[in-house]
């Protein structure tokens, strides 16, 4: 005799559930990755949100001051803000227009070496005018808010290196750099 059975194939409803999981799985493990990269790298840094490099974290420190002491020293920061973003738009132009000779037909390596002294040289402009916003904004602090300010700033200093996971490579190739405190004996 035959057998006219046929073979077994789960009901389309099971189907549907296996391809339901297996997308909650991946779903699952890419929102763990995610979680684990954040975890391993840390937030995005002030390139992507938060006080600009510039102001090193001195808006920040400037919201634990009393008001009338907060808006002396954010004064300063508030009024370079317009004439940084001008200096920042002729960043950018000097940026394209190396673009641009680097990719001329005419290229050559003067016309490059002039376009990259222009970006250097508004990003320097830049620099200056931030530098020159902070040093006033520091000059309306008491000799008691500077040492909390410093404070501030080695705590973002010692964080900023651990995200990094790694040990200073300035301080390792410095001949001159001091010796690791011996452990307790």
């Amino acid at each position: 005799m035959s057998d006219t059975t046929t073979p077994a194939t789960p009901p389309a409803s099971a189907r549907g559930w296996r391809w339901l999981l297996v997308a909650s799985l991946a779903l699952n493990l890419l929102f763990i990755g995610g979680l684990g990269a954040l975890w391993l790298k840390g937030p995005p840094g002030p390139g992507h949100w938060g006080p600009s490099q510039t102001a090193f974290g001195l808006m920040r420190f400037s919201r634990e001051l009393p008001p009338e002491r907060r808006d002396a020293v954010r004064r300063h920061l508030k009024e370079a803000r317009q004439d940084l973003k001008a200096l920042r738009a002729e960043v950018r132009d000097a940026r394209s227009k190396a673009s641009a000779v680097l990719a001329s037909p005419d290229y050559t390596p003067e016309a490059m070496q002039a376009a990259l002294a222009a970006v250097a040289a508004a990003d320097n402009r830049v620099r200056d005018s931030g530098t020159s916003a902070l040093m006033k904004s520091i000059g309306e602090l008491t000799a008691e808010e500077r040492q909390k300010l410093a404070a501030a700033w080695n705590r973002r200093l010692d964080r900023d290196r651990g995200r990094k996971g790694k040990a200073d490579k300035d301080a390792l190739l410095n001949d001159d750099a001091p010796d690791p405190p011996e452990p307790p004996q």
